[in-house]
């Protein structure tokens, strides 16, 4: 007989910058030259509240024997999820990256043409989610770098706003990793001091 069982490992990273872009078949880039990008590249998504969490699970499936009991447990799937909390408000880029949204900036002011008046994200019923190579990078304490790309995400989740005066609007973002065509999902990279 065989069961299916979900095991998930997290591993929480601390504070860190969270950078995102459209995927548009991208393999590897190279990251020891993150900056500069330009912002249509690879956009700063914003200040991290308080953390981020990559959790690692698989699903198996047990090989029973009725006289041998438990025979061999087999991966048969593999879910791994990005989470963090990021409290910097980008109108534009939370309609770029999570949504799919229309984004419009328009200046009604007729005397400063260059002046910004108002922003606009509508939010669709046919909205997308888009496919996006995501990269977390946390400082460590000794001066390293503890860097975390997934070449492909996609938002999974819901997308809430939370206005309270005592606190700063935080935006949960909770991505989960598709196979890329390597079957990789996730590359953590550790640097070092060179001291």
């Amino acid at each position: 007989m065989a069961l299916n069982y979900q095991n998930s490992d997290p591993v929480v990273l601390g504070s860190g910058e969270l950078y995102l872009m459209i995927n548009d078949g991208i393999t590897a880039i190279d990251y020891e030259n993150l900056e500069p990008f330009e912002e249509d590249f690879l956009v700063n998504i914003g200040a991290i509240e308080s953390g981020a969490t990559i959790e690692i699970g698989e699903e198996t499936t047990e090989i029973r024997s009725a006289n041998r009991g438990l025979i061999r447990k087999i991966t048969v799937d593999k879910n791994i999820r990005f989470n963090t909390g990021v409290m910097t408000w980008v109108m534009k880029n939370v309609s770029k990256f999570l949504l799919g949204s229309t984004y419009e900036e328009i200046k009604d002011d007729p005397i400063e043409t260059n002046r910004i008046t108002k922003k606009k994200m509508k939010v669709n019923f046919k909205d997308k989610k888009p496919v996006v190579y995501l990269r977390f990078v946390h400082k460590k304490e000794d001066g390293g770098e503890l860097i975390i790309n997934i070449y492909k995400a996609q938002f999974d989740g819901n997308l809430t706003f939370t206005f309270d005066k005592e606190s700063p609007t935080t935006f949960n973002y909770d991505f989960v990793a598709l196979s890329n065509e390597n079957n990789n999902y996730i590359e953590i990279v550790e640097t070092f001091p060179a001291n």
